[in-house]
């Protein structure tokens, strides 16, 4: 059932004074109407004298208890007119006050404000994310191939003529750092990002290995002395 009809049928006078904006297209919220006139709103009900309004999606808003005592009401006569159908006395037109509590809450409900609040969309409840924890193998398998990466592969080629004897105890010495920090949990974000830090410092040592391999290592040095090679 459409939004506009509050809920209500729209052969039925509640559907119809909603859909027209006759209910909910005031400018007070149910606080400011209760105070305007009187209203209980010690404890919510049902019944006779209970007003409620009604948001699009067919929610409930308490507004408060009226009493027979503002049939007189001179403002609640004149709102009164202004959401009557057609089977209904218009008391303005006869200077006499409402007749019933139906008469005074069809009145009240011309100055709510609910109905321009209600339209707007309900807003979804973004997805609470969880952090991510690696086992401990895929986290030392991780940290084995990024540990390689960063010692063994981009001096691959001094260690092979010893000229870096070193290569195979640093990569030792960063697996193990590299699994205690696989193995924290981290937030799909974060995971992201260091992917990305990652990835360009890997570019940048690369860059500088490949530089120095450019140059005449110490041993090549050596042995064209030796040889003359």
């Amino acid at each position: 059932m459409s939004s506009k009809y509050r809920g209500f049928s729209e052969n039925s006078d509640s559907g119809r004074n909603y859909f027209s904006g006759a209910w909910g297209s005031g400018e007070l919220d149910g606080a400011a109407l209760a105070k305007k006139y009187g209203l209980d709103t010690s404890e919510q009900g049902r019944g006779e004298g209970h007003i409620w309004g009604r948001n699009a999606d067919g929610s409930e808003v308490y507004i408060g208890k009226s009493s027979m005592d503002l049939a007189a009401n001179k403002g609640l006569i004149a709102n009164h007119s202004k959401q009557a159908n057609d089977a209904e006395v218009r008391h303005s037109d006869k200077l006499e006050n409402l007749s019933s509590p139906g008469d005074i809450k069809g009145a009240i409900l011309t100055e709510w404000s609910g109905g321009p609040a209600a339209e707007k969309a309900i807003e979804e409840t973004p997805e609470v994310q969880e952090p991510i924890q690696l086992s401990r193998s895929a986290a030392t398998a991780k940290a084995q191939a990024q540990a390689y990466r960063d010692t063994a592969m981009i001096r691959d080629g001094d260690r092979i003529i010893g000229n870096d004897p070193t290569v195979i105890a640093d990569f030792n010495d960063q697996v193990i750092k590299n699994t205690e920090y696989e193995l924290q949990p981290k937030m799909p974000n974060e995971l992201y990002n260091a992917r990305q830090e990652a990835a360009q410092e890997r570019a940048n040592i690369y860059k500088l290995a490949v530089a120095d391999q450019l140059k005449p290592s110490r041993a090549k040095l050596e042995l064209k002395e030796m040889y003359g090679a």
